[in-house]
């Protein structure tokens, strides 16, 4: 398991990613950021950026990126009005063993080792981040 402070990987072109959340802390508003140079399809919206609310995204959500490129990923959250990442203790603890992406998030305020799980899986070929 490596810790970061957002994940990259490599998708194909029409590339479905499912992403589950696991858990979410209560505390502050968690959110996902998908973030691509091509576009990312979400139902009928395209944008090359999408972010997952816990508050308001359904526990399992299916993403497809339209052309093969990089996937950045990070966590953010939610300080009153405003929308906070890589701020403070924020961070990712990354298992990337096997077919299945797990990111264990940590927001900036350091009191929880687990603000935000999901696990991504991909339906196809898909490059797993690089350690260091």
């Amino acid at each position: 398991m490596t810790t970061r402070q957002h994940v990259e990987v490599g998708v194909a072109a029409d590339t479905t990613i499912t992403v589950t959340r696991l858990a979410a802390s209560e505390r502050r508003p968690q959110g996902l950021v998908l973030d691509a140079d091509h576009p990312l399809r979400v139902g009928d919206r395209e944008s090359t950026r999408v972010v997952l609310w816990s508050a308001t995204a359904p526990d399992t959500v299916e993403v497809t990126a339209t052309r093969a490129g990089p996937l950045r990923i990070w966590n953010v959250w939610r300080d009153g009005t405003l929308i906070q990442a890589w701020q403070g203790a924020a961070g990712i603890d990354v298992d990337d063993e096997g077919d299945l992406l797990c990111l264990t998030c940590r927001d900036g305020h350091g009191d929880s080792a687990q603000d935000l799980v999901v696990e991504l899986s991909f339906d196809r070929a898909w490059t797993q981040p690089a350690d260091g």
